[in-house]
């Protein structure tokens, strides 16, 4: 079945009309976040991912497709940066050769603003995968790339609580920054559509029947999720950048259902907040709630964060990274893969 539905978005994607359009990455810094918004072709306001507030001002990250007009009805859209020779080029977003010719980065392309004036465009690196070790399993293989080596580009070291120094990544991880002739290039293509495979599906049926005798929890999860999400969102809400948290840190965490708090080993004075913010009803039965997140240095917030938005910037697998770089249960809410819920 998975094999069908694979073939059925290749095909999908490989004859389906696309729409393109492309702009100069140098072009974008100096403008306003409207202007940029504008000349990406946004038709509405843009919502950051973090917001945040210190010394050098307010700085804002916006994923890069807020800034992109929504996806027309029955098509999807993608946004990837590409060399200036590759910006007429045709582009598949589906499919084996799925963006041949990007940069070899990851898909995340993120906006900073400083007091509303774009500074950089982000483009994180891709991570180099190790070789798989003779004899290893794949399962093996696996959880090692889940779990070894991995790098919180937002926290100034590894354990440490990520934005610790806010906008600091900018000037420590120049990295981050998208090559500076890069294009940002967005594509547009008719959403596939998967066809169902016919007959029976022995994997499907047997795999519903193992989840079975769980399905009695689905409705009281949903309820959670439900009841997450208008709490959550008024806890969120309550966060205001440069204020004091009400009640104070320690006692908002322990009165509010759903809050986590987290001290930072080496600077106490530092700490983050993680607000559960439930999900919509679905049928999975595992809880991977959205999370809002809010730093919080002497008492006051320095910075808020939609978790969603932010996961691709590495904000959430940052809370799951220790000291030797391996990512796993050592906070609450961390997953032994270092899979982060709030």
């Amino acid at each position: 079945m998975i094999a069908q539905l694979i073939a059925a978005l290749i095909l999908t994607g490989a004859t389906s009309g696309q729409g393109a359009s492309a702009v100069p990455v140098a072009d974008l810094r100096g403008l306003s976040v409207s202007d940029a918004a504008k000349r990406l072709g946004a038709t509405r306001d843009p919502a950051p991912a973090i917001s945040m507030i210190g010394p050098r001002g307010r700085v804002d990250v916006y994923p890069v497709q807020a800034l992109t007009p929504i996806a027309p009805h029955g098509e999807v859209c993608d946004v990837r940066l590409v060399p200036p020779e590759r910006a007429d080029d045709p582009v598949q977003i589906y499919g084996p050769n799925a963006w041949a010719g990007a940069y070899p980065r990851t898909a995340a392309v993120y906006v900073v603003a400083r007091d509303g004036k774009v500074v950089e465009v982000l483009n994180p690196p891709m991570r180099a995968q190790p070789p798989r070790a003779e004899g290893e399993s794949a399962d093996r293989y696996t959880r090692r790339l889940m779990r070894d080596d991995r790098d919180p580009w937002l926290s100034v070291a590894a354990g440490r609580l990520p934005l610790s120094d806010l906008d600091g990544f900018l000037e420590r991880r120049p990295d981050l920054a998208a090559p500076a002739e890069a294009v940002v290039k967005r594509v547009c293509q008719t959403a596939p559509i998967i066809v169902a495979p016919s007959g029976q599906d022995a994997t499907g049926v047997l795999q519903g029947l193992a989840l079975l005798p769980f399905a009695w929890r689905l409705p009281a999860l949903n309820e959670e999720r439900r009841e997450a999400q208008v709490r959550g969102a008024a806890l969120f809400a309550q966060m205001k950048l440069g204020e004091a948290v009400s009640g104070g840190v320690a006692r908002f965490a322990a009165q509010n259902p759903g809050v986590r708090r987290y001290v930072d080993a080496e600077d106490p004075t530092y700490e983050v907040l993680s607000i559960d913010m439930g999900a919509e009803a679905n049928n999975n039965l595992a809880r991977m709630n959205a999370a809002g997140m809010v730093g919080v240095r002497d008492g006051r917030v320095v910075w808020l964060a939609d978790g969603g938005a932010a996961a691709s910037l590495g904000l959430l697998a940052a809370m799951c990274v220790d000291r030797s770089r391996q990512a796993g249960d050592h906070r609450p809410g961390c997953t032994n893969t270092g899979y982060f819920y709030p």
